[in-house]
């Protein structure tokens, strides 16, 4: 397997890879121009109607502001040009519209993961995987001079930015290390392992739900063999840092919900410290 064929396998086994350019500039301009040619229609088409409605006491065009079979189907020259330019108008503004609607479904489509961007490049360039499949000017789709033009058919999305290191910095390292001499390559590309998405999936929650867990009694353990009301102050507002911190970087939580859930934490921790039933050992 060879060229495009082999690009295109790549692409619809692994569709995080499946990576294009969004051509944002041509589109736009490609917008902009269909823009100019509809106010060029509409300018031409007022001085026709200018034109045919000099004559207002005409029999056969006193009805055309009100009635579309009238205008559609005028014998006059000007009438007939008036619903020439209206059709014209029509057609183009149908494909402007389709035009517009395709460009702003465009501007919802995720930009590719810069990871799944740097394995593309590095892919093409091996020769035991891509081996230069390309030799048009399209190679250079993938170069770092598009980068902000590309677009991903379907995104790799992490749900936050603790899964997303961990993918992308942990998983890889771990690759390089152990899991390159555990794991068996890809029957048809030697290059690619795959690691399963819904083991990960159950490893970060595990990781998450266990400094969720530990975050609060770890606080309170710390407090209980501090005796110093302000190191205590101190300790309590660190925490509160640290447990807002984990909520940013492992869940994907908005900001109203991370405010209370610190605040509740917080509260925890003056409670403790208000309480006279804590002694040291």
């Amino acid at each position: 397997m060879e060229g495009y064929a082999k690009v295109v396998d790549l692409m619809a086994t692994h569709q995080e890879f499946a990576i294009t350019r969004r051509f944002r500039a041509l589109n736009m301009q490609n917008v902009l121009y269909l823009q100019a040619e509809i106010m060029h229609l509409d300018y031409v088409a007022a001085y026709v109607f200018t034109l045919a409605t000099r004559d207002a006491t005409h029999p056969a065009r006193q009805f055309h502001c009100k009635d579309w079979w009238s205008l559609a189907n005028g014998s006059e020259q000007e009438d007939r040009q008036q619903w020439e330019k209206i059709l014209e108008i029509r057609q183009k503004l149908a494909t402007y519209n389709a035009t517009v609607l395709q460009q702003a479904q465009m501007a919802k489509l995720d930009t590719p993961s810069k990871y799944d961007v740097e394995f593309l490049r590095t892919w093409f360039k091996r020769p035991l995987m891509g081996a230069f499949p390309l030799l048009g000017l399209d190679q250079t789709a993938w170069d770092e001079d598009n980068q902000k033009d590309l677009i991903a058919i379907r995104a790799r999305k992490s749900p936050d930015m603790f899964s997303k290191w961990f993918t992308e910095v942990v998983v890889p390292t771990f690759h390089h290390l152990v899991g390159e001499r555990l794991k068996k390559h890809d029957s048809v590309d030697p290059g690619i392992y795959e690691y399963n998405e819904k083991l990960l999936a159950k490893i970060l929650f595990g990781i998450s739900t266990v400094i969720a867990s530990m975050l609060p009694i770890c606080s309170i353990v710390v407090l209980y063999y501090v005796q110093s009301s302000r190191i205590q102050l101190g300790l309590t507002v660190l925490f509160c840092a640290c447990f807002s911190s984990a909520l940013v970087l492992m869940t994907n939580a908005k900001k109203v919900e991370i405010f209370a859930a610190t605040a509740a934490f917080a509260a925890v921790d003056v409670v403790f410290l208000t309480s006279d039933s804590h002694y040291s050992v």
